[in-house]
């Protein structure tokens, strides 16, 4: 008797996808550690030179990544995603200093596909922080731009960043 065993392949996993923008006056290769640690995470990574259209003064973040941030928060404490997190950390070390005292430090944008929740990562972004993205619901935010407040322990929305948000 013939074996009549079907496969659902829409049920088959596709990996998730990650574009990582850098600026087209970015040194080559910076965005490389980031590149391989979301491979090993199991995404499929697209890298894109985000155009010169502004002064750099005014481009304020080194790399953004657009990805489905519930992937990459729902493996935080394995230690695939926390290497991603100490790549990206280590790669806004690695980034250029402020031109002035007055000159933010350039910043690694996380940018969910999802939901349109940007988290800012910067210097400030430690283990502390690392601990609160693990328990960060993103579905409370809509379009929010977040940054880890170290004073106040938590990720908090960014004054006058964004419109739609609710509070952390």
């Amino acid at each position: 008797m013939a074996d009549h065993t079907t496969y659902d392949r829409t049920a088959e996993e596709t990996p998730p996808a990650a574009d990582v923008y850098i600026g087209a006056r970015e040194a080559p290769g910076t965005e490389s550690d980031v590149v391989a640690a979301l491979a090993a995470l199991g995404f499929t990574v697209r890298v894109k030179v985000w155009p010169v259209r502004r002064a750099v003064a005014e481009l304020h973040w080194l790399l953004l990544v657009a990805l489905p941030l519930h992937s990459f928060l729902g493996g935080l404490g394995s230690r695939l995603s926390d290497d991603l997190y100490r790549k990206l950390k280590e790669t806004v070390r690695r980034g250029p200093e402020p031109a002035s005292a007055a000159e933010e430090p350039r910043l690694i944008v996380l940018q969910d596909t999802d939901t349109g929740v940007r988290l800012l990562l910067g210097p400030e972004s430690d283990a502390a922080a690392l601990a609160g993205l693990r328990d960060l619901d993103l579905t409370r935010f809509r379009h929010t731009t977040l940054r880890y407040d170290p004073d106040a322990a938590r990720w908090a929305p960014v004054p006058g960043a964004d419109e739609d948000h609710t509070d952390a």
